[in-house]
């Protein structure tokens, strides 16, 4: 059986000399769990392609190209092991919530506050 592990991680937001610590919620995938979502992946990118097929003259370029990227999609989904599902950070220079918008975990990331607009720098905490 597959599984996806939820756990929380600390993370601090900097902003040149300040900073404010929060923490980071993540799915973990473990072997089975990436081997399903990229047998999911490619049957959704095959099915694209296939209905390609019904396009006069565009499917002599997007079949190929959907038989190509196929397998790029696969490895793209297979390597990835965790997910980003949530986040509770203050901005260091105003205090206001910030959002982290991307999906994978990978440090150090860049986030730009909702409020001031300034660009946050998230690293993993102890």
């Amino acid at each position: 059986m597959s599984k996806s592990i939820s756990a929380v991680r600390k993370i601090v937001a900097v902003y040149g000399e300040m900073s404010r610590a929060g923490s980071l919620t993540i799915l973990e995938f473990d072997r089975r769990a990436r081997v399903g979502r990229s047998v999911k992946t490619a049957g959704i990118c095959l099915t694209v392609t296939a209905l390609c097929v019904c396009i006069p003259g565009a499917h002599f370029v997007l079949v190929p190209l959907g038989l190509l990227l196929t397998p790029v999609m696969v490895y793209r989904t297979a390597i990835i092991t965790t997910k980003i599902v949530g986040s509770s950070v203050s901005c260091p220079y105003c205090g206001q919530d910030v959002s982290i918008l991307t999906s994978r975990e990978r440090y150090p990331m860049y986030e730009n506050c909702g409020s001031c607009r300034r660009e946050i720098k998230i690293i993993r905490g102890e």
